[in-house]
């Protein structure tokens, strides 16, 4: 292909360009909005201006192979070049526009006609599919290759149509940076539980209601991290995919959720106190000792759900809970979850040991308490119970929960007792710093380990 051809293509892509800035200067722009878009554009710029300095022409080639599909690999990247200068000169013409100057086109590059080259059809660029259709390929694709469970793909599906709709729904390819921007600062104001607390209303409109309406918790730092990196990824699948050429999320910037102990806080003895008054008003037995190993152990609800009557057993004479997976309904969090964790005296004074020998082999605890629907948490059924019990018994400070709560009042109380953080860890479950941790807490004598628990004293 001659140069004079590609100078025709590159004067055509320039010209279509140019009506796209004709379009966006007849926009009623808001302040911020304009603001936003001076950005993207001096961004987009710099993007330009270092792929040409260093002779890297991957940004213009999705749009010279939509013009030459057929071509080969040399002609594609010197009209990639071309498109890439014209682009950089349209975006210098717009930012001109946009401090108050004339919008000027730049000479064409050819006087040949604009028509399109026998061989060498100009061809419109293939229709940019929505963002909600995108996240539905995505999603089909996550599931076949099982990257997904079912529970992950309600919880991310719903979490994209929030995405979609908060930005309006538009093609794929023409959301910006300055979209992306916005969307991070609505997700920070977004209610929580909008569904519920503005049932029948959008995404959009709710974040609205939620404006207007006093006392209304909004997604906490953790949600909105999530949010934001469902978005990424799912941007960077469009971008993988073809369907962009680029990542607009990719500016997204998780938020601070401040260090990981406090975002739970520990019970105290009248928390403790009130709590198991009001868990003694419940008969089944799984509801008597469940509470009481998480408050002795600092297990896991997950772990103490799946205990099995062989899980509770003696290790040198120390009776222990074996918490592992030696099954595959079992689960645990990582590797560093499986240990040995001493059982605390108040437990066997108070008659665990009993209760163990006369079950069953197998599970220690009803089927529903450990399993559920494959769209929710396996302990999904016993967490809710906990919680309304805690929650009637005058609990009320969100940042106590009716499991995990129990864990930081281990850690807490057992550091106030003046043991080492390596033993805590140990007991816990925590991955320890400065060793890999092996199964069974090998680093871990559990005589030394039952010294630390036996410290542990609570109203129970």
């Amino acid at each position: 292909m001659t140069r004079e051809q590609l100078d025709q293509l590159r004067d055509q892509y320039l010209s279509a360009t140019f009506e796209e800035i004709e379009n966006r200067l007849a926009l009623d722009w808001s302040e911020l909005g304009l603001e936003v878009h001076r950005d993207d554009l001096c961004t987009e710029a710099e993007s330009l201006s270092g792929g040409l300095a260093n002779v890297d022409y991957r940004q213009g080639m999705p749009w010279a192979k939509t013009m030459l599909p057929e071509a080969e690999e040399g002609t594609l990247r010197m009209l990639s070049r071309r498109l890439m200068e014209a682009k950089l000169e349209a975006i210098k013409a717009e930012l001109d526009a946009l401090t108050g100057e004339p919008l000027r086109a730049p000479p064409r590059a050819s006087e040949a006609s604009a028509a399109p080259l026998a061989g060498a059809p100009l061809r419109n660029p293939p229709v940019s599919l929505r963002l909600s259709e995108v996240a539905r390929l995505y999603a089909e694709e996550r599931l076949s290759r099982k990257s997904w469970s079912t529970r992950s793909a309600v919880q991310y599906t719903a979490i994209h149509a929030v995405i979609a709709d908060l930005l309006g729904d538009p093609p794929v390819a023409e959301v910006t940076k300055g979209a992306i921007r916005q969307l991070g600062l609505d997700l920070a104001k977004y209610p929580s539980n909008a569904t519920g607390r503005f049932p029948g209303l959008s995404s959009s409109e709710a974040l609205a209601a939620a404006d207007l309406a006093a006392d209304v918790r909004r997604l906490s730092p953790n949600s909105v991290n999530q949010y934001q990196q469902a978005a990424r990824s799912l941007f960077k699948w469009a971008e993988e995919n073809d369907h962009i050429q680029q990542s607009p999320a990719s500016i997204l910037r998780d938020v601070q959720t401040g260090r990981a102990k406090d975002d739970r806080k520990p019970f105290d003895d009248d928390d403790l106190c009130k709590y198991f008054a009001k868990l003694g008003l419940e008969k089944p037995p799984f509801m008597y000792w469940i509470p009481r190993i998480l408050a002795y152990s600092g297990c896991r609800l997950g772990e103490v759900a799946q205990l099995e009557k062989a899980d509770i057993r003696q290790e040198r004479e120390v009776w222990v809970f074996d918490v592992n997976d030696n099954k595959p309904s079992k689960r645990l969090k990582n590797e560093s979850s499986k240990r040995l964790v001493p059982v605390h005296p108040r437990l066997i004074e108070l008659g665990l040991l009993a209760f163990v020998e006369g079950r069953s082999e197998g599970f220690l605890w009803p089927v529903e308490m450990r399993t559920a629907p494959e769209d929710r948490s396996s302990i999904d059924r016993l967490q809710k119970k906990l919680a309304y019990w805690m929650r009637s018994a005058g609990i009320t400070d969100n940042k106590k929960t009716a499991a995990h709560s129990f864990r930081h009042t281990v850690a807490t109380r057992l550091a106030s007792t003046g043991a080492n953080e390596y033993d805590i860890s140990s007991i816990l479950g925590h991955e320890h710093a400065t060793i890999t941790t092996r199964r069974y807490m090998d680093h871990a004598d559990v005589t030394t380990l039952l010294q630390v628990v036996s410290r542990l004293k609570l109203p129970i």
